[in-house]
């Protein structure tokens, strides 16, 4: 075992101790180099953790963000109430032979969302606007080689480079689970473009509790490794009810819980944002379903009377007759939005925030119910 650092000495091969060598003080010239190298240490750390800090959260302890294809109107509510710190603009969308369009790219608004100190994300999709749907055929031929990934990784680290967007969110809805491997080498490599360049970096996952998922979208998505290459894991903790269910609550949640609670297990929780629903669903009775955004649900109770309750998910509870049918819709309101942040911050305190789907669908009360519970009450506990 080699002698410790502080012994006073090592014996020689008669027993006896060599003397320690005397100590040799530095020269002045020395001990200056060293403090302005120290001193340059602490503020590049200061620098870094300011920098860090201003990367996680902008405006408070909670990130607040919302997905837009640039809804004026709630921009201005949600910073009014001090409730947004960042937006995704939902204009870029991949195309098969690895270039990007953008057909609802708006100048004004993205110039509006930063005069408002908005960070501003670009949203890649593989949605097809001629098709009104997210393409399999697009992430097919994207993903197929490495070449050809990287090609894709170049046009979009590009397109955020010419608008001097912060950062980057992939919300490719249509990939296989055939390409799971395939989509995390593309996750990883547009990444380390984009961290490169200096920006951001999300990815946008499908619910689940555990590995590798129900069905194709979320066993496409490996949350272990998209978890390490990303700096945000948006989870689109809604959706919970639907055509293929009966009529029930968008995102319960002690449901929003249990994926939380599992994506903490794969993904450093810092890195993960909490999806919020913004819209209801109405099921009527032939089986067909439609979403309902506030301003329905206004024309709801002026039109048609409805019968209102709270449901266990503090879900907005809608039952009301059309045409000689009974109808039924949810809508998670300003309550139900606050009962969902309540969760978070008890069960969940340690997860960057939460993304809002989507700008222009929500009840406006919901903006200040976000920014006093994220923002200011969330400030006086959080260290």
């Amino acid at each position: 075992m080699p002698a410790r650092a502080d012994s006073p000495g090592r014996p020689d091969d008669t027993g006896r101790r060599r003397p320690r060598r005397p100590r040799r003080r530095p020269p002045a010239l020395l001990l200056i180099i060293a403090i302005g190298i120290v001193a340059v240490a602490i503020v590049f750390t200061i620098a870094t953790a300011v920098d860090e800090g201003d990367r996680r959260r902008p405006h408070g302890p909670y990130l607040i963000g919302a997905w837009t294809f640039g809804h004026r109107a709630s921009l201005e509510t949600a910073v009014e109430a001090g409730a947004i710190d960042e937006v995704s603009l939902d204009w870029l969308q991949s195309r098969a032979d690895g270039s990007v369009v953008a057909p609802r790219f708006d100048a004004d608004f993205l110039a509006t969302a930063r005069r408002e100190d908005c960070r501003v994300f670009v949203t890649l999709t593989d949605y097809d606007e001629t098709k009104h749907t997210f393409d399999p055929a697009v992430s097919a031929a994207i993903l197929e080689t490495a070449a050809s990934r990287r090609r894709h990784a170049d046009a979009v680290a590009a397109w955020c480079r010419e608008y001097e967007v912060a950062g980057l969110d992939v919300d490719w809805e249509a990939v296989k689970a055939s390409q799971r491997d395939e989509f995390s080498a593309f996750v990883e490599q547009l990444a380390r473009r984009l961290h490169a360049d200096g920006r951001l970096i999300a990815v946008d996952v499908y619910p689940k509790v555990s590995e590798p998922g129900g069905w194709d979208g979320p066993r496409s998505q490996d949350w272990a490794r998209l978890g390490r290459a990303v700096d945000q894991f948006r989870i689109m903790t809604y959706n919970y009810s639907g055509s293929w269910s009966g009529p029930g609550p968008l995102s319960p949640p002690d449901w929003m819980d249990r994926v939380l609670r599992f994506a903490e297990t794969l993904v450093p929780p810092e890195r993960i944002v909490m999806g919020l629903g913004f819209y209801g669903r109405v099921w009527h009775r032939d089986g067909t379903t439609a979403d309902l955004v506030w301003n329905d649900v206004l024309a709801i109770r002026r039109e048609s009377d409805p019968q209102e309750t709270r449901t266990a998910s503090r879900e907005l509870y809608l039952s009301y007759r059309r045409d000689g049918r009974r109808v039924e819709a949810f809508f998670p309101d300003a309550p139900a939005v606050r009962a969902k942040a309540r969760m978070l911050l008890s069960r969940h305190p340690r997860i960057h925030g939460v993304y809002a789907w989507m700008m222009g669908q929500e009840d406006p009360r919901a903006w200040r119910e976000l920014a006093g519970l994220l923002h200011t009450r969330a400030s006086t506990t959080q260290p």
